[in-house]
């Protein structure tokens, strides 16, 4: 299993950019298999952001809706397939507005000078070039690649070349942790805070996609659809 693509947050705090596309058309699933419901059907061609990857099925993010699509009929878009709005896009990102990352502490230190680049790989253009020892925020990983926060600028630089920082707990427990995604291993209860005596936020289902952005003792700070909320650790799987 292979998470490669945007969280929903993420997907919510910058136009996230396409991966593949379609090559039929689709029925976009809640789950990972033809028994789950249909949210959706996708027209061949269909442009959509690659999220995970299990088994013989991909997670794709398309139309403001994560779901599940047979992996063969998935293509990888190249650089020179990109649409005029992504370059433009691209051209945006030299002149970016503060995202709501800005505010989370930073996670990690560079320990070489590296090229920020749009995408998880050498073939993507650079953003602009990260200083030796300079601290970021490392939002997701994707393979060898890490995606990161660097002032105000989102992009891409080799995960190896990043040295975590040690966390610093604030004085009621609560840490906050590099975003990373994971799923729900069961149906369950999340609270507003960090204990079964807290009000009950919602329901969340089996296999529900979440990031997770701080802990505290057995307890794991999430949000879903933006919405901030505490579930036990022992009831999250990472996924990667």
């Amino acid at each position: 299993m292979n998470r490669v693509g945007p969280s929903r947050g993420q997907a919510d705090a910058q136009k996230v950019a396409v991966t593949h596309r379609t090559t039929a058309s689709l029925k976009l699933r809640k789950g990972a298999g033809r028994h789950y419901l249909v949210q959706a059907q996708l027209d061949e061609h269909q442009e959509v952001s690659l999220v995970e990857v299990r088994g013989s099925w991909a997670q794709v993010y398309v139309r403001r809706l994560y779901g599940w699509v047979p992996k063969a009929y998935l293509e990888e878009l190249s650089l020179a397939q990109q649409t005029t709005s992504e370059i433009e896009e691209t051209e945006q990102k030299r002149n970016p507005v503060p995202s709501r990352y800005s505010h989370i502490e930073t996670t990690h230190a560079t320990t070489a000078t590296l090229n920020l680049r749009k995408g998880a790989g050498t073939g993507f253009p650079v953003i602009k070039v990260v200083d030796q020892g300079a601290k970021v925020k490392t939002v997701v990983q994707q393979g060898l690649w890490a995606q990161i926060q660097c002032g105000d600028l989102l992009g891409w630089v080799p995960s190896m070349y990043l040295q975590a920082l040690p966390n610093q707990p604030a004085k009621d427990g609560l840490i906050s942790v590099p975003q990373r995604r994971a799923l729900t291993t069961i149906t369950l209860n999340a609270r507003r805070g960090p204990g079964d005596h807290y009000p009950l936020a919602r329901i969340l289902q089996a296999d529900t996609a979440v990031v997770v952005i701080a802990r505290q003792g057995a307890w794991r700070k999430i949000e879903r659809d933006e919405e901030p909320m505490w579930i036990p650790a022992s009831q999250l799987r990472t996924v990667y």
